[in-house]
């Protein structure tokens, strides 16, 4: 009886190990348990993103801040200090991303290392060129490394760009920013 239960026992955790298993389809799938979301329509955008609660411990504080003049093309997004990003209104045009890529070539003084590359969305490092650095000293700082994402969304026939901050952010950040820039959809259930 105590062979059988245990045989029992021991194929139930199996099985129930193997389904964990396939319900995780990878990093790919968005679990947006911990992020709240922030209806834009207010702000002259017809979508809704997800944002990062206070529980990721990343400055991040309640209280979300949308900068936006009525009418312009410009939006800043603020949870705390560290949580930051734009959006920018490009229109009809596609080639945007593209436009950014060649930016990106053409910077002399920083070496761009693509951590994902797709046709709407660029993810990157961003590293200081420092030249001499085998003859610096210690106390010098040569590690200047920072973070971007910079992904294009059409809702309703416009094309939006969602980017963080020109300064950059820490990978952390750009992988939470990651996960709410998929999140944003047209609040029409047409498009």
């Amino acid at each position: 009886m105590k062979t059988n239960l245990f045989t029992l026992f021991t194929f139930l955790i199996v099985l129930i190990s193997c389904t964990e298993k396939e319900n995780d389809n990878s990093s790919e799938s968005i679990n947006i348990f911990d992020f709240k979301p922030l209806n834009l329509e207010k702000h002259e955008i017809p979508a809704t993103i997800y944002l990062p609660d206070e529980t990721f411990n990343i400055g991040a504080s309640t209280e979300v801040e949308v900068n936006h003049e009525e009418g312009d093309f410009k939006w800043e997004i603020a949870i705390g200090p560290n949580f930051k990003f734009k959006i920018d209104d490009w229109g009809d045009d596609k080639q945007i991303l593209e436009a950014e890529k060649d930016k990106l070539k053409m910077l002399e003084f920083y070496k761009i290392t693509f951590i994902k590359n797709t046709e709407n969305k660029i993810i990157y490092k961003r590293e200081l060129k420092v030249d001499g650095i085998t003859n610096a000293s210690k106390k010098v700082g040569t590690e200047h490394i920072t973070y971007h994402i910079f992904e294009m969304k059409e809702i309703n026939g416009i094309v939006y760009v969602l980017k963080n901050n020109d300064e950059g952010s820490s990978k952390k950040i750009v992988d939470l920013l990651d996960k709410s820039f998929e999140t944003l959809k047209s609040n029409n259930q047409n498009s």
